[in-house]
């Protein structure tokens, strides 16, 4: 009797022990653990893990080579994750892969993808803290994208207005409806096309005129090249210069004269005095000042033709200057 109770307690016991390990053995499967070979622990972190969980698969290159052992909070914007891969995977990982988060399917389980970058990099030996990639945001994609509809919902409430405004505008419809409209534009498109074939032939010339001042032909290359053009401009305003100082000094003997000779007309002596009394000698003397007033105002015209020349322009403009300083 007693051995029948002590059998059955063994039979007891050896199933208890063996549900127990069929339990413990799904579980690692399920959770892609390896539960006889080795295995190989890497770490990433994340700012946000975006609802990852223990046991979620690692997928390297889309092939399951691992789960998440382990997810840890180091501080209010870093977690840390733990990951267990088979020890194959050694051979294939390299220390600068790169993890993200990703989803298994469209609405699935979070998974950890991890990417190869290439390179040179050493390979992996367990321990390792590999760099992530920040995943897009399917929350602010969204924010984003309904900020967008809002904006165009909007902006076709504002050309609806617009087109409303110009459906119901009668300035806007008698300019549509004016038929002098397209004649007068017509003449205006003509007239441009005119203008602009104008000037196409005038830069044609000037650039014709150009390229044979550049090869030393025409008056523009004579007027360029001729070095004694400057001895000779040199020379003529040097001439007008001493052509200047006699007509400043010729103005200020004339001045000389006149006030003499209203001196002696005053005191009633003198040859001016006689000159007024006899009617013709006046009437010479009259004529012979007109003659030096027209004289003077055709020097002054000339002197401003000789300013307003290219060749001498600049020479005035450095007197003018001498002159202010």
């Amino acid at each position: 009797m007693k051995k029948r109770k002590i059998n059955a307690v063994k039979l007891g016991v050896f199933v208890l022990t063996g549900l127990v390990i069929l339990v413990f053995a799904l579980y690692t499967l399920g959770k892609n653990k390896t539960l006889f070979g080795s295995s190989l622990e890497l770490k990433t972190r994340f700012r946000d893990v975006n609802g990852l969980l223990l046991g979620n698969n690692v997928r390297f290159s889309g092939i399951d080579v691992g789960s998440v052992q382990g997810i840890k909070i180091l501080n209010d914007t870093i977690v840390e994750v733990t990951m267990t891969l088979e020890k194959r995977m050694r051979k294939y990982i390299r220390t600068n892969s790169l993890v993200s988060l990703g989803t298994d399917g469209l609405i699935g389980n979070r998974v950890i993808n991890i990417t190869a970058i290439g390179g040179s990099a050493p390979f992996v030996e367990g321990g390792e803290m590999l760099p992530s990639r920040e995943e897009l945001n399917t929350e602010k994609m969204l924010q984003t994208l309904y900020g967008t509809n809002e904006n165009v919902g909007r902006i076709t409430e504002e050309l609806l207005q617009t087109v409303h405004l110009i459906n119901t505008s009668t300035a806007l419809s008698n300019l549509l409806n004016d038929k002098s409209l397209s004649t007068n534009l017509s003449g205006s498109l003509l007239h441009l096309h005119e203008t602009s074939k104008n000037a196409s032939i005038l830069m044609k010339d000037a650039i014709a005129t150009l390229q044979q001042a550049r090869e030393g032909q025409g008056t523009l290359a004579v007027l360029l090249n001729d070095t004694t053009l400057a001895t000779e401009i040199k020379q003529v305003v040097t001439q007008i210069q001493v052509l200047e100082t006699s007509s400043q000094r010729l103005v200020s003997d004339v001045n000389q004269i006149v006030a003499t000779l209203e001196k002696d007309v005053q005191q009633g002596d003198g040859t001016v005095n006689a000159l007024l009394r006899d009617s013709l000698m006046a009437e010479s003397l009259r004529a012979t000042i007109e003659n030096a007033e027209k004289g003077t105002a055709a020097f002054a015209l000339n002197m401003e033709a000789l300013k307003s020349n290219v060749l001498f322009r600049r020479y005035f403009k450095k007197q003018e200057k001498k002159a202010r300083n």
